[in-house]
C-alpha cells in the first residue's frame, strides 16, 4: 500500500521545526520528494521494477524504451508463442560463429528472438539475434521511473494535508524518501550553524539504508540462494 506524501512531508515539518510550512513551503517539500523519488531508483533501480513488453524494433539493435530506466533481464518474446529467449553473455560468441549475424541475408530477420545480449558501456541498448522484422515484442524484467506526485488545485496548495496523491514507491522506502527530503531541506538552510552537518547526517542515513537493503535482498532473495548453496556431492 502506498503512502501519501502529504504523510512524509507534514513528518519533515515536524524535524525541521516548522510545524505551518512557512519556512519550507509544502511545494518546496513535493518538490524534494518528487527528487528523493528519483534518487532511490539511482541508488536500487530495483525499487521501482516490473515485468513488461514492449515492442522491437527492425533490425539487431534494439533501444530501452524511455519510461524505463534499466534492462534487467529478458524473459522471452511477447504475442502467443512466448518462446524463451538465451541471455548470450558476450556478442563474440556470434561475431566467431556466425560474422554476418547482423545482415538479414545472412541470418533473415525474424519476429521471434533466440538470443540476446547487452553491453554495459551502452545499457540503454541490447540486441537481438536474428535481428527482428519490427514486427516482434519481448517480455523482460526492467526497472522504472516513479510517477512525479502531483500538486492538489492551486487554492490549496498551501496546505499540506492537501498533498493527497500518493509516492510512486512501497512503504518500505518512507523513511528513506523522508531523508532524503531532509538533505534537500537541511541543505537550503546553509546559514544556519548545524545545517550543513544535519544535511549530510540525513543524507549518510538514506544512503546507508539503501545499502543494506541490497544486502538484505541479496541474503534473502530467491533469485540469489542457490548461490551460497553447496554443490551437490
Amino acid at each position: 500500500m502506498a503512502v501519501a506524501a502529504s504523510v512524509i512531508m507534514k513528518r519533515a515539518s515536524t524535524i525541521l521545526q516548522d510545524a505551518d510550512a512557512v519556512r519550507w513551503t509544502p511545494m518546496e517539500l513535493l518538490d524534494w520528494l518528487n527528487e528523493a523519488q528519483r534518487a532511490v531508483v539511482i541508488a536500487k533501480p530495483n525499487a521501482k521494477s516490473g515485468t513488461a513488453v514492449f515492442n522491437l524494433v527492425s533490425g539487431t539493435r534494439q533501444t530501452l524504451p524511455e519510461q524505463y530506466t534499466i534492462l534487467s533481464r529478458i524473459i522471452r518474446n511477447g504475442g502467443a508463442t512466448g518462446k524463451a529467449i538465451r541471455q548470450l553473455a558476450r556478442r563474440e560468441i556470434l561475431d566467431a560463429q556466425l560474422p554476418g549475424w547482423h545482415n538479414t541475408a545472412v541470418l533473415p530477420f525474424n519476429a521471434q528472438a533466440d538470443y540476446a545480449f547487452q553491453d554495459m558501456m551502452n545499457p540503454r541498448e541490447f540486441y537481438v539475434a536474428p535481428g527482428n522484422t519490427g514486427t516482434g515484442s519481448i517480455e523482460a524484467v526492467v526497472g522504472m521511473v516513479p510517477a512525479n506526485v502531483a500538486a492538489p488545485s492551486s487554492g490549496s496548495q498551501l496546505d499540506i494535508a492537501a498533498y493527497t496523491g500518493t509516492v510512486d514507491l512501497p512503504d518500505i522506502y518512507q523513511s528513506i524518501l523522508l531523508d532524503f527530503l531532509l538533505f534537500r531541506a537541511f541543505s537550503k538552510d546553509s546559514a544556519a550553524p548545524d545545517a550543513a552537518q544535519r544535511a549530510q547526517t540525513h543524507l549518510g542515513l538514506a544512503t546507508a539504508a539503501l545499502g543494506g537493503m541490497g544486502a538484505s535482498e541479496m541474503a534473502m532473495s530467491m533469485a540469489t540462494a542457490f548461490l551460497t548453496q553447496p554443490a551437490a556431492g
